[in-house]
């Protein structure tokens, strides 16, 4: 954007154009007969307004160069150059937003939007197939954001977190006030979005079939069971 002068910060150039006319314009000179004789004070100006122009047209010949663009290129949307990932690659971007880390091996596949399934873990211990690999997969779909997909990631961290062979299943159940009985398909849900919602990116989210704690009983599990 060009430069927008006020009026105690002029150009240089214009103020000495001004009064060099506000002069010209008003001087006179006596002969020795006592005749008056005006100076060309138009054409003094003209002359330096010519110049002055002259020089600028020539000042941004020789800053701009031939071929120079006219206008600078703004740099892409932070959306645009998302938009522009592969799933892997986007898991790579998003897993930056999750504040632990992940060791896992994290494979990142393209999703319909109608598919549900956003990942699936596969903990360990080692064991039979598919439990011979312990790794993550996230299954995303265009429309999901760096965020979502960040709570995606952090919620498979969970389940992994919780192993195959957890120990502390009485004291989680008791802590979340459920039931000793409550099968494992729900309360490892409840685990790994309790994980998400402690360790990933702030979100709406909760994809687990149990009420989501607040942020004191939030506070209370990570001093618990994630210290």
């Amino acid at each position: 954007m060009p430069a927008i002068y006020s009026s105690e910060c002029q150009d240089p150039g214009t103020v000495r154009l001004r009064q060099s006319s506000t002069r010209s314009s008003t001087r006179t000179t006596f002969g020795e007969d006592g005749t008056v004789r005006r100076l060309a004070a138009v054409g003094v100006v003209a002359a330096n307004v010519v110049a002055a122009v002259a020089l600028v047209l020539w000042l941004g010949h020789r800053s701009a160069g031939p071929g120079a663009p006219t206008g600078a290129l703004a740099p892409p949307s932070a959306a645009t150059v998302w938009d522009g990932l592969g799933p892997q690659a986007r898991c790579d971007s998003a897993v930056a937003l999750v504040t632990q880390p992940d060791p896992w091996p994290t494979i990142c596949r393209w999703r319909e939007a109608t598919d549900a399934l956003q990942g699936q873990s596969f903990p360990p211990p080692k064991g039979a197939a598919p439990y011979d690999d312990p790794h993550i997969e996230v299954y995303i779909h265009q429309g999901q954001s760096r965020y979502d997909v960040a709570h995606a990631i952090a919620h498979e961290l969970g389940h992994m977190r919780h192993t195959r062979e957890p120990d502390f299943v009485p004291a989680w159940l008791a802590a979340r006030n459920l039931s000793p009985d409550t099968p494992s398909a729900i309360w490892t849900e409840d685990y790994a979005e309790t994980f998400a919602a402690l360790f990933g990116p702030p979100s709406d989210q909760w994809r687990a079939p149990t009420p989501r704690p607040g942020a004191e009983a939030l506070a209370a599990l990570r001093t618990r069971f994630f210290s």
